[in-house]
């Protein structure tokens, strides 16, 4: 691995342990097996705990260790609502401050999306949608809370996760008209829509795994 980025690999490593079920609600993450499995020290582990009890993913506690505090609904739902908050205000920002190369970039994306055949064209021609909304929303801050949004799903979202593919074709689709027509409302309104959509298909995909608890509403905080 590479040095640089070995704790975040850690970090990506475990969420898939959790997301596969090999790691349950409740279990003990053994951080000197798994820096053993991965053949590094218990360094970037350690530094892989810290992310992921910040994100929620496991509670750290003293003199015990790390165990998993898993993925529950109302979280799940609340990650893709933020999601869609953020582009929306992404979007938002384009269309008002966005120049007419900037939109014709957009709209060229928007088309390599939509003609994106495989799980990984589609995740790419994604990424390259989402770069140009950032660039054009010229927002430093906004540019920074997109890169600190990691992602529930360790892996290609696309691949994983059923119905994802269409949906983020037309929502995309919505979103570059919008602009194009210089409506932000309704840009930041599709956004939205389209990741409120998209969550329901991950909580959909984890309860069928049965890798999803309900959290209990009587439950203290």
């Amino acid at each position: 691995m590479d040095r640089r980025s070995s704790g975040s690999q850690v970090a990506a490593y475990i969420r898939g342990m959790i997301f596969s079920g090999a790691l349950r609600q409740g279990d003990h993450v053994r951080q000197d097996e798994i820096a053993e499995t991965l053949g590094m020290s218990r360094i970037p582990v350690r530094e892989a705990i810290i992310t992921l009890d910040h994100e929620g993913w496991v509670t750290n506690e003293p003199h015990r260790g790390a165990f998993v505090h898993g993925l529950d609904e109302n979280s799940v739902r609340d990650h893709y609502a933020l999601l869609g908050m953020l582009y929306g205000l992404a979007a938002l920002r384009a269309t008002e401050r966005g120049d007419d190369e900037g939109v014709a970039r957009l709209r060229v994306a928007a088309r390599e999306l939509r003609e994106a055949s495989g799980p990984e064209d589609v995740f790419h021609a994604n990424e390259a949608f989402l770069r140009q909304i950032f660039a054009m929303a010229r927002s430093s801050r906004l540019a920074s809370l997109g890169r600190l949004m990691t992602g529930i799903i360790p892996g290609n979202f696309f691949e994983l996760v059923p119905g994802t593919i269409a949906a983020q074709k037309t929502g995309i689709t919505t979103i570059a008209r919008a602009i194009r027509d210089h409506d932000g409302s309704r840009a930041s309104t599709a956004f939205v829509s389209l990741l409120d959509g998209q969550g329901e298909r991950v909580v959909a995909l984890l309860a069928a795994r049965k890798i999803l608890w309900v959290p209990d509403p009587t439950a203290e905080l």
